[in-house]
């Protein structure tokens, strides 16, 4: 069960090219930054928005030929459940990232991350008092979403202390999806955050690219498989 699940199956003739792949990522996270910030196009924004995560799949599995780790691949489907649903219902969106967020948990402690962290306590340290500090200054404000937000908070805080033990590029990525989700968390609360609206999309996206990229990146020296 811990090798079948540790990457998924090897493929040297994967059907689609990385710089295909890269091309089709690049286009559609444009095209949808472009329609949301400079079209009223409610229903193209919300199409391309449930593309982001498949098109950063694609490439992830053209870069890496198909063998992939399972567990990134399976959070950025989850990410896509997150993206979609979040415009419905944003408790169903939390449970769609807070899935996401296990999946990348459970990738990073097989990566061996938690044994590099160690080298970087402080990062654990940081997230610990980010998530308390997060909680008690926005807690009082979110009314029914105190709960959830509170386990979410817990959850990506631990996915970001952990990812700090992968390396730097997932540890920035990581870093970037904590700040984007408390951008959320602070409209939520009635906190008006200068630029916030213009930041919570480019701060999520490079942030999942980041973490993918990095992900790849410690696969293909042997660790993050």
């Amino acid at each position: 069960m811990g090798g079948s699940m540790a990457t998924a199956a090897t493929s040297t003739r994967w059907p689609v090219p990385e710089p295909v792949a890269r091309l089709v990522l690049v286009t559609t996270w444009a095209s949808y930054l472009v329609v949301l910030y400079l079209l009223p196009w409610e229903g193209v924004e919300r199409v391309l928005k449930g593309l982001l995560m498949p098109a950063l799949l694609l490439w992830v599995l053209a870069a890496a030929r198909g063998a992939a780790p399972r567990w990134l691949v399976l959070g950025l489907v989850l990410a896509t459940v997150g993206d979609i649903a979040i415009d419905v219902d944003l408790v169903a969106g939390l449970v769609g990232f807070l899935l996401m967020q296990l999946a990348y948990v459970v990738g990073f402690l097989r990566a061996g991350a938690a044994r590099d962290l160690r080298r970087r306590w402080w990062a654990a340290a940081a997230y610990a008092t980010f998530c308390v500090g997060v909680n008690v200054a926005l807690g009082p404000s979110l009314g029914e979403l105190r709960l959830p937000v509170l386990v979410y908070s817990v959850v990506i805080c631990t996915m970001a202390a952990l990812a700090a033990g992968m390396n730097a590029r997932v540890g920035i990525g990581a870093a970037l999806f904590v700040l984007s989700d408390a951008l959320i968390a602070a409209g939520e609360a009635g906190l008006q955050v200068p630029l916030r609206s213009a930041l919570v999309m480019p701060t999520y996206l490079l942030g999942q690219w980041c973490i993918a990229s990095g992900w790849l990146q410690r696969t293909s020296s042997g660790r993050g498989r």
